[in-house]
C-alpha cells in the first residue's frame, strides 16, 4: 500500500513540472523581445573618414614619390642567363650566334652496289671476274695452305677448309658491298652483306677468318678460340 502511494505521488509531481514547463513556453512565445532603436549605438558615418561615394583613393604625396615606374622587360637574348631588367638596357643590340666550338663532319652513308656471281679465293677475300677483287674488312685474310693442329699434335689444312666453308656460305650469291662503283679495277677493301648478314662477322663468329686486332669483331675471335670454332678446333668432316 505504501508502495502504490509513492508511485501515485511521483507521477502527479512529473505531471505538475510539466505543465509548469509547457506554460512558461506559451508565455516566452506571446511575448517578444522589445527593441528600442535608441538605445543602440551606432556611429556617425562623418566620423569614420570614409570616401566620398565615385571618388578614386590617391597614394599620399609621400608614396607617390617613392613608387618607380615599371621597367618594360624585352627578351633579348632567352637563352642568356639574367634579365634584361637587372642591367642597364640602354644600348641593347642583337648579335649573331655563337659558331660551334668544334666541327662536326656528318659522316657520309657509303654507297652499296650488288655484286654478282662471288668466287672465294680465300677466307676472307673474294673474286668477281678476272680483275676484281675485294678483301673484307675487318678480318684477315685466311691463306688456303694455312694449317692448323688438332688436339694430339695432327695438321690439317684449316686454310683450304675456311676457303670451302666461305664458298658454302656465299652458295654463288651476289655480295652487297660498300664501294661507289661496280666497275673498278684490281682489289678494294670493303664490308659486304649477303642479305642481312656480314660476311666479316660470319666469318669471325665462326673461327674462319681471325679478326684484325683494333677491330670490333675482335671479341668473336676471342670467342671462337675459347670455343674451339673453326680454324682453333678440329677439322670438320
Amino acid at each position: 500500500m505504501r508502495r502504490i502511494s509513492t508511485f501515485i505521488a511521483g507521477a502527479i509531481g512529473l505531471l505538475f513540472w510539466a505543465y509548469l514547463v509547457m506554460a512558461a513556453g506559451e508565455r516566452l512565445h506571446d511575448d517578444p523581445v522589445d527593441y528600442n532603436i535608441e538605445d543602440l549605438d551606432v556611429p556617425d558615418p562623418a566620423e569614420l573618414g570614409l570616401p566620398e561615394v565615385g571618388a578614386v583613393a590617391q597614394d599620399p604625396p609621400e608614396l607617390a614619390m617613392q613608387t618607380e615606374p615599371k621597367r618594360q622587360v624585352r627578351a633579348i637574348e632567352p637563352d642568356a642567363f639574367g634579365s634584361p631588367a637587372f642591367t642597364d638596357t640602354g644600348d641593347l643590340e642583337r648579335v649573331a650566334a655563337r659558331g660551334p666550338l668544334s666541327n662536326v663532319q656528318e659522316r657520309a652513308k657509303p654507297r652499296v652496289a650488288l655484286l654478282h656471281r662471288p668466287f672465294s679465293l680465300a677466307a676472307g677475300v673474294v673474286a668477281f671476274g678476272a680483275d676484281q677483287r675485294v678483301r673484307l674488312a675487318d678480318v684477315m685474310e685466311t691463306p688456303a695452305d694455312r694449317t692448323c693442329l688438332t688436339n694430339d699434335g695432327t695438321e690439317w689444312p684449316c686454310g683450304a677448309m675456311a676457303r670451302t666453308q666461305q664458298r658454302l656460305f656465299l652458295r654463288n650469291r651476289s655480295l652487297a658491298c660498300e664501294t661507289s662503283s661496280a666497275a673498278w679495277q684490281g682489289e678494294i677493301r670493303a664490308r659486304c652483306w649477303v642479305g642481312v648478314q656480314d660476311v666479316s662477322t660470319w666469318l669471325a663468329k665462326y673461327g674462319w677468318a681471325e679478326a684484325e686486332p683494333s677491330s670490333a669483331l675482335a671479341v668473336l675471335t676471342e670467342e671462337a678460340r675459347a670455343a674451339r670454332r673453326g680454324l682453333f678446333g678440329e677439322p670438320v668432316r
